[in-house]
């Protein structure tokens, strides 16, 4: 188990099916953790780039706006309220959104937005999704609970693999109820 404040010796390469990206923790980045301080500090992060998160906007409002041209075969449309509150406002609350969106992991706990697991006290872990992202429900000792979107905390390979050992560790130790879905997609 590692050093929960220097998370020394860090662990091996983690596979990683969700992400190939090699994004790496800047010194800005590690700030606002909601971990109790007992567990050290974070060590690892990664959040999309606002540039990304824009453009996912501005997409998202172009596929609106051709769901109203394309039916209407044209701009007849333009004076209703309605298709603009679609075609901006979706967009906007996405975006809203996803500043959010952020995972931290410490060597001994992982964070995502402001729910946060004990790594290495994994009781219960199950796949889900979240829109078209595969994600994790888990369950520590403790009662935290926490979705951990896979893509996400797989962007940056040393906060995965500490997340990862976390799992493997809590798997291997036998108390760990993880259901068949989410072994195949962790290969754990």
């Amino acid at each position: 188990m590692p050093n929960p404040t220097t998370g020394e010796p860090r662990p091996p390469i983690a596979h990683r099916g969700e992400a190939r990206a090699h994004w790496v923790t800047m010194p800005g980045d590690l700030e606002n953790s909601v971990v109790p301080i007992e567990y050290g500090p974070a060590l690892e992060a990664f959040e999309e780039p606002r540039r990304e998160k824009l453009l996912q906007a501005v997409m998202l409002t172009c596929i609106f706006l051709l769901f109203f041209i394309v039916p209407f075969r044209g701009f007849g449309w333009a004076d209703l309220w309605f298709p603009w509150l679609v075609i901006l406002g979706l967009p906007v609350l996405q975006y809203r959104k996803s500043l959010g969106d952020r995972v931290l992991a410490g060597a001994r706990w992982v964070q995502q937005r402001d729910e946060w697991i004990s790594t290495y006290e994994i009781t219960k872990i199950r796949s889900t999704t979240v829109g078209l992202n595969r994600a994790s429900k888990i369950e520590d000792i403790h009662g935290n609970k926490l979705i951990l979107v896979l893509r996400d905390a797989q962007m940056n390979p040393l906060l995965w693999n500490l997340v990862y050992n976390g799992i493997a560790h809590s798997v291997a130790h036998g108390d760990c109820d993880i259901s068949k879905a989410a072994r195949r997609i962790l290969r754990v």
